[in-house]
């Protein structure tokens, strides 16, 4: 089984290693690529590339001043996931960049599963997003209990 996951920020980082490493435990000839951090990169080896210190931002203006390369890096994420052909694509948190490559694989024609850990906090902002989720994804892994009813009754 192969699994691309993108996390762009330290706490997704975090708990997508933690994931890595239970799946790792069960299945100990899970391969991992993708978008991360230390931690990631520390379970998934050379396949992760350690993004974070980059892809975190923060404020309107840092984003801005980067849109080039956030532009770049989700069209060489696209094709990167297309050539390599995992399985499912993890994707933690970061929901900025996370729904647009969503969005870019399934137009791209990714077949994969399309799987969400840690979803965006729609209950607090963006509420529109949810239908538009439904449509991309295939699995929704919630963190908060509140969150499952509210996607569900969406």
């Amino acid at each position: 089984m192969h699994l691309f996951f993108c996390a762009g920020e330290i706490s997704g980082d975090t708990h997508g290693s933690g994931v890595m490493r239970e799946l790792r435990e069960a299945n100990p000839d899970v391969r991992f690529s993708g978008l991360g951090g230390p931690r990631m990169r520390e379970v998934g080896g050379a396949e992760v590339e350690d993004w974070v210190e980059t892809a975190g931002v923060v404020g309107l203006w840092e984003v801005l001043k980067m849109y080039s390369y956030f532009k770049q890096k989700l069209a060489a994420t696209t094709e990167l996931v297309l050539k390599q052909g995992p399985d499912a694509v993890v994707l933690v948190d970061y929901p900025g960049f996370n729904l647009r490559l969503a969005a870019a694989l399934r137009d791209a024609g990714y077949r994969g599963k399309l799987i969400y850990y840690i979803s965006p906090q729609v209950w607090a902002w963006k509420k529109g997003r949810v239908k538009t989720m439904a449509e991309l994804l295939d699995l929704m892994i919630c963190i908060f209990p509140f969150e499952e009813e509210l996607y569900e009754k969406s």
